[in-house]
C-alpha cells in the first residue's frame, strides 16, 4: 500500500473517531441497541453491495473477503472510538467498547456508512491482485500464437513455435510483428503475449500510453489511447537508462538499472526493466495502486513469455552491445 494511501486512510479514521466524540453522549433521538448477530449480517451485506458497484466483474470470493476486511475495519473504528470515550469520560472499558462497536448508533451509522468508501483503494488493489491474476491466463494464454522476429542486417524471418526455440540470428532482437492493437486496445487471438501486456496495462483508464521497448529503442509491443506518437517516445526509455547508470557510475552505485518512476506536473513516466526488454509507461500524474500492480503482472507476463518463447542464445549479441555502451 503506498503512503499515500496510508496516510489518506488515517485521516480519514481520525476523522470517523473525532466526528461521534462532538455529540458524544448525546444520541439525537436514536436509541441505544443491543449489539446483534443479525444487525452484523446486514452490515456485511450492505458492504458486499457497494463493493460490487465499485468493481462489478469481481468473484464473489473477492467481494466477500473485501466485505469482512471492511467490517473488521469497521470495528476498530469502533473499539478506537471507545478508547477515546474512557480517556475522556473515564467509562467503564467495557461499556465504553460496547458502545463504540455495536449500541451507540450515532457513530455505528457514521461508521458504517463511510467504511467501505474509507476502504476502497484496499479493496480494490485487493480484487486486482486475486482475480486478474487467474484471469489473465484464462485470457491471454493462447498456445497458437506465433510471433515472427526480424533480424534487420539478414533481413530473415524466424517464426517461432509453441514447441521449439527460435535459431539465434547474428543481428539484434527488433519488432515483433503481431498484429495492430495498439490503436484499438482489443486482444485477438493471433497477438503474443507482448502485446496483451501492454493492453493489460492499459485496461486502467489512467494510462495513457503503454510501450515495450528493445534495447535499440524500437518499440516492439504497444499501446495507446493519445495523440503522442510512440516512435518518438520509445528511444527515451533507453536515453533515460543510459543517463541514470551512468549518473550512479560515478558514485560508485552502478548497475543496471530495473525501475525508474520519474512524476511530472501533468504525468508520470514509469520504466520497468525486464531483462533485455524494457516496459514504459506513460499514466496520469496521480495513479492508485491497483496501476503499480497491472504493470508487475505485465512484467511477469512478458518475462515468461520471453522465457518460453525465445533462446537465450538470441539475446547474446545485444547483451554484448548493451554491456560494452555501459
Amino acid at each position: 500500500m503506498e503512503k499515500q494511501t496510508k496516510r489518506a486512510m488515517l485521516l480519514f479514521s481520525l476523522i470517523l473517531v473525532i466526528i461521534p466524540m462532538v455529540i458524544f453522549p448525546k444520541r439525537l433521538g436514536m436509541p441505544l441497541i443491543s449489539g446483534s448477530a443479525v444487525y452484523m449480517l446486514y452490515e456485511f451485506v450492505f458492504y458486499g453491495v457497494v463493493l460490487y458497484f465499485f468493481r462489478r466483474r469481481t468473484p464473489l470470493k473477492t467481494i466477500l473477503i473485501g466485505s469482512a476486511l471492511t467490517l473488521v475495519y469497521r470495528m476498530a473504528m469502533g473499539a478506537a472510538f471507545g478508547l477515546t470515550i474512557i480517556v475522556m469520560y473515564a467509562i467503564d472499558s467495557t461499556v465504553a467498547f460496547s458502545l463504540g462497536m455495536g449500541k451507540y448508533l450515532p457513530a455505528i451509522i457514521l461508521h458504517v456508512a463511510a467504511a467501505p468508501f474509507v476502504m476502497r483503494t484496499v479493496y480494490l488493489g485487493l480484487a486486482e491482485n486475486l482475480a486478474p491474476a487467474r484471469s489473465s491466463r484464462s485470457r491471454f494464454s493462447d498456445p497458437n500464437a506465433k510471433p515472427v522476429i526480424i533480424d534487420r542486417e539478414n533481413e530473415t524471418q524466424f517464426q517461432v513455435n509453441s514447441d521449439e526455440k527460435a535459431p539465434a540470428p547474428s543481428g539484434s532482437v527488433s519488432r515483433l510483428d503481431a498484429g495492430s492493437l495498439a490503436s484499438s486496445g482489443k486482444y485477438g487471438s493471433e497477438e503474443n503475449q507482448f502485446e496483451r501486456a501492454v493492453a493489460y496495462i492499459g485496461e486502467s483508464a489512467a494510462v495513457k500510453m503503454a510501450l515495450l521497448i528493445d534495447e535499440e529503442g524500437l518499440p516492439l509491443a504497444q499501446f495507446s489511447r493519445c495523440q503522442a506518437d510512440s516512435d518518438l517516445w520509445a528511444p527515451l526509455a533507453i536515453v533515460l537508462e543510459k543517463s541514470n547508470r551512468e549518473l550512479l557510475h560515478h558514485y560508485q552505485q552502478g548497475g543496471d538499472m530495473e525501475k525508474i518512476d520519474i512524476g511530472t506536473r501533468n504525468m508520470r513516466i514509469i520504466l520497468r526493466r525486464i531483462e533485455h526488454v524494457t516496459l514504459m509507461i506513460l499514466a496520469d500524474q496521480n495513479i492508485d495502486e491497483t496501476v503499480l500492480i497491472r504493470i508487475a503482472q505485465a512484467a511477469d507476463m512478458v518475462r515468461k513469455y520471453m522465457s518460453e518463447r525465445y533462446s537465450p542464445a538470441l539475446f547474446a549479441r545485444v547483451e554484448e552491445r548493451y554491456v560494452s555502451n555501459s
